[in-house]
């Protein structure tokens, strides 16, 4: 796999004054711009083009991704309707149907980004995952009855079981068929007005039973996720990297 998108359009509400003048995806942790050390990642793990969606704030974004994309192609797509519809309509401006690709959140934080994790497996959908935290929701992978697992999106806690698995905010979409089935029921709810659902509700939506979905426990390969939306992430965020100290180093 060698190209990915990044979501990057949003404003970020949740982080409160955090983003009151620069888009989420600048948010530094040790010092680092968040969709720098994400790219940074990718590049080394074997991706060479990037699509980064824009939004809030986009001319600072792009700046920056300009300045600092070294030699990964990029590509820059604008968001106008960032401010009232969710990111399935930034989703929608950016992926090509029926082409492979890594679908990320711009506020994914990975301590490494496993080459590996690119390599084909058999499945036509790769979701990376940690263990669930308390009082978490989103999206989550559960295994059901039969042994499979299936993608759920949660909204309240109270919805999610103990041995749910969290995922990580990034997709890797490996079947050009299951792109295109994505990328087919994703515009048909953008033109039947759901454009406030997650594009993980049209993944979820997507998979069925035609489809195999493989997973990814991060903590088989000692790799550290999380996914800065609040305050308090982003404090646990850089907590963890001070603990770890320079085995941070390691893959920034």
């Amino acid at each position: 796999m060698s190209e990915a998108i990044i979501l990057a359009a949003g404003m970020g509400r949740r982080l409160g004054h955090l983003t009151a003048n620069r888009p989420k995806a600048l948010i530094e942790v040790a010092g680092e711009p968040l969709v720098s050390r994400l790219l940074s990642q990718m590049q080394r793990a074997g991706v060479s083009n990037a699509t980064v969606v824009v939004g809030f704030l986009g001319d600072k974004l792009i700046a920056h991704v300009r300045s600092t994309s070294g030699a990964m192609n990029i590509d820059v797509v604008e968001n106008p309707r960032y401010r009232s519809e969710n990111n399935i309509t930034s989703l929608g401006l950016a992926l090509v149907p029926g082409r492979a690709v890594i679908l990320s959140d711009c506020d994914v934080l990975l301590s490494d980004f496993p080459a590996q994790w690119l390599q084909p497996d058999g499945a036509d959908i790769t979701v990376p995952t940690r263990p669930l935290r308390p009082k978490e929701t989103g999206t989550v992978l559960r295994r059901g009855m039969d042994g499979e697992w299936y993608i759920v999106v949660t909204r309240n806690c109270d919805e999610t079981l103990p041995s749910d698995r969290k995922t990580i905010s990034l997709y890797l979409l490996r079947s050009n068929e299951f792109v295109l089935d994505f990328d087919r029921n994703m515009r048909d709810a953008i033109s039947g007005g759901e454009t406030a659902l997650y594009y993980e509700d049209i993944l979820a939506r997507s998979l069925g039973s035609k489809y195999r979905l493989g997973i990814i426990e991060t903590e088989s390969f000692d790799v550290t996720a999380f996914e800065i939306d609040t305050p308090e992430d982003l404090e646990a965020a850089e907590s963890w990297v001070a603990a770890a100290g320079n085995n941070w180093l390691r893959s920034s």
